[in-house]
């Protein structure tokens, strides 16, 4: 009979011990993930508008998604409501800590235990691709482990090949270097390891982005045409860029020649190329509307 009862205790606590733990808002989270090194799986909605995402916070609330998320984990929910009562305001006040602010409810987010994002992915039309919300938290925890076994392997590498391995670790992310750039500290070791960027990761990870474009605009208003030209030149000739990154220095470069009288004929051919690089994202269908404006032009 004992040792019925010790194999049935035994079995409880195995159970208790793998089930994810909840917390009562950011900052305790990432304060007892710091300190145990958990991940902190975070729910986004808000229950008094969002009703998409009713489902999803009845599931994180209920009585055993906790050993449904997963063991080394702290599970959150942030409640966005457009009506809150006094509680309501002083837990969303302390929830200001989380440095994501998701566009689309619902949406689940996984930090790592030092705070930085692994992963976001927002909306009911992302989020039912997924499956159940373990199993989105499930997937962004073996990204993150990917990552870790990368960077765990740089360790023992020097020079292009240890950028390289930190690189890939933030390509397995895509996020850049993450909100508050959480990762600029990887990519200072990038820079450490691999100053002439040998690897190629560095380039995706220094990229400038829209400060490119606004440079070019106000070089281009004092007349400094060829200076931002060579530095726009710079960067395509960086065979690392990412094609959006591309794309953002050809759209830089299509700014600077509008202003440029010079090189105004030569707009066409920068949407066009603009536009090949990626026909769907926001800058190549910009860039196909805009061929059709000056083609009218004409």
């Amino acid at each position: 009979m004992k040792g019925g009862l010790m194999m049935l205790w035994m079995v409880a606590l195995a159970a208790v011990a793998t089930a994810a733990e909840r917390a009562e808002d950011f900052p305790a989270a990432l304060e007892k993930a710091k300190k145990g090194g958990q991940d902190v799986a975070v729910l986004f909605h808000g229950s008094d508008w969002c009703q998409a995402g009713k489902k999803y916070a009845d599931h994180w609330k209920a009585e055993g998604f906790p050993a449904a998320a997963g063991d080394e984990l702290l599970i959150l929910d942030i409640d966005r409501k457009e009506s809150p009562d006094a509680a309501d305001e002083k837990l969303a006040k302390r929830n200001e800590a989380c440095v994501v602010k998701p566009r689309s409810l619902p949406a689940i987010a996984l930090f790592d235990r030092e705070g930085r994002l692994v992963a976001l992915r927002e909306g009911t039309p992302e989020l039912d691709t997924l499956g159940k919300p373990e199993q989105v938290i499930q997937k962004a925890v073996e990204l993150r482990k990917k990552r870790d076994d990368l960077w765990k392997k740089a360790e023992g590498a020097r020079g292009p090949q240890r950028a390289g391995m930190l690189a890939a670790g933030l390509d397995l992310l895509g996020l850049d270097t993450g909100p508050k750039n959480a990762y600029q500290p990887v990519v200072k070791q990038m820079q450490e390891a691999d100053p002439e960027d040998r690897s190629g990761g560095i380039a995706r990870y220094t990229f400038p982005g829209r400060k490119l474009l606004d440079d070019a605009v106000d070089q281009g208003k004092a007349g400094k045409f060829k200076e931002a030209d060579e530095e726009i030149g710079g960067w395509l000739k960086k065979p690392q860029l990412s094609k959006a990154q591309r794309q953002e220095a050809l759209a830089a470069r299509f700014a600077l020649y509008q202003r440029w009288p010079e090189k105004k004929t030569e707009l066409p051919a920068l949407l066009k190329e603009i536009n090949k690089l990626d026909p769907k994202s926001d800058l190549g269908e910009a860039a196909n509307s805009y061929l059709a404006i000056l083609a009218k032009e004409k």
